[in-house]
């Protein structure tokens, strides 16, 4: 009789599984494979940028990228056809949400050996070098499958409890009319922030407060994103090995740092920050040259090009990618982008620390 009720238990479980699979592949809640899209049903999804290695690297693994944009969020919300358009091919944008270097230097390794790629275009982020940043917890749970270039698959995420609690979540949400749309990756790896986008056409979005919502992100002490920032030197080698790679192999590599709004620029130096920012554009020129977006200029001075304090709304690529791709068609903007080379470094540091302006930072903050 015992094992009579196992048996009937183990059949059962048999069968809802699978079921469970089926019914979170419909309804899609993340947004991983776009097979069905119903409106009151699934059409408005949860975001899926918590699943940055899960949902990018399948598409990596296809084979069928020319160019790879690397970096942190700076670079993802950059548009992947201006570079298309420069450079011919297909371009893939492998920011990360958390964007320490470790994660972008598997990316990037994971993306050179499924892919023949030409051209990188890797924005160097400061952020990226803090030892104390923490790693999200997609990229721990798969760094191993990473590494040693393993295929993916969803079915872990499809058979799973969770994502059948946010699928009747999506459902109830859209049918309800209360689903709004979030931040999300597209399958070329480019973010969109749709949930700003949305805002900002019903004329409800507020950039100020957006601006220092932020700021207190990145600036606020013990829990901002620069706390406890520690410099790491090991992170500034994973850029050369990077960089080493790409000259052995022939791929053409164009690199830049992103242009911050003028108050973040501001805040890295009131923030106590300034003498390591120095040392890693320091650092980083050893390596490459590269072009340096921030500071103050006719771009980061509008906060109306930004949707907050470091990201550039997408109409911006064509700006920066021009500037990148030495493209004397678009005129104006002389003041954005220096290139920075050994022998003009001290200048152009020189030169920035005149333009820092003294800030009450805890004032922002509260």
């Amino acid at each position: 009789m015992h094992a009579r009720i196992w048996i009937k238990r183990w059949l059962l479980l048999a069968l809802i599984i699978p079921l469970i699979g089926l019914f979170n592949y419909l309804v899609d809640p993340y947004g991983f494979n776009q097979f069905v899209s119903i409106e009151k049903f699934n059409k408005i999804k949860e975001s899926n940028a918590g699943f940055s290695i899960k949902y990018k690297m399948p598409i990596l693994a296809k084979g069928t990228w020319t160019n790879l944009m690397l970096g942190s969020s700076k670079i993802g919300v950059m548009d992947n056809h201006v570079v298309d358009r420069y450079l011919g091919g297909k371009t893939f944008n492998m920011d990360q949400p958390t964007p320490a270097m470790p994660i972008q230097f598997d990316a990037f390794m994971y993306a050179v050996h499924f892919n023949t790629i030409k051209n990188l275009i890797f924005a160097v982020d400061f952020l990226a070098f803090n030892k104390n940043l923490s790693l999200n917890s997609d990229y721990i749970q798969l760094k191993k499958k990473v590494r040693t270039y393993g295929y993916f698959n969803n079915l872990d995420l499809y058979l799973n409890i969770d994502t059948l609690k946010t699928s009747l979540k999506v459902i109830k949400q859209n049918f309800s009319g209360k689903a709004t749309r979030k931040l999300h990756f597209y399958p070329n790896g480019m973010r969109e922030y749709a949930n700003y986008i949305d805002a900002y056409k019903k004329g409800v979005f507020d950039p100020k407060k957006n601006m220092k919502k932020h700021l207190k992100l990145y600036f606020e002490p013990e829990k901002g994103i620069y706390s406890h920032y520690e410099y790491s030197d090991d992170f500034m080698q994973q850029v050369k090995q990077i960089i080493t790679y790409c000259r052995k192999h022939h791929i053409h590599t164009y690199v830049y740092i992103s242009p911050v709004y003028v108050e973040h620029f501001y805040a890295i130096k009131a923030a106590g920050l300034l003498d390591e920012y120095e040392h890693f554009k320091r650092e980083l020129v050893k390596i490459t040259d590269y072009i340096d977006f921030t500071g103050v200029n006719s771009i980061t001075c509008n906060p109306n090009n930004y949707w907050d304090s470091s990201h550039l709304k997408i109409e911006l690529t064509k700006v920066v990618m021009a500037k990148l791709f030495h493209d004397k068609s678009l005129k104006g903007y002389q003041d954005f982008g220096t290139l920075v080379t050994p022998t003009t470094i001290e200048t152009h540091l020189k030169k920035q620390r005149q333009q820092y302006k003294a800030i009450d930072l805890n004032h922002i903050l509260n």
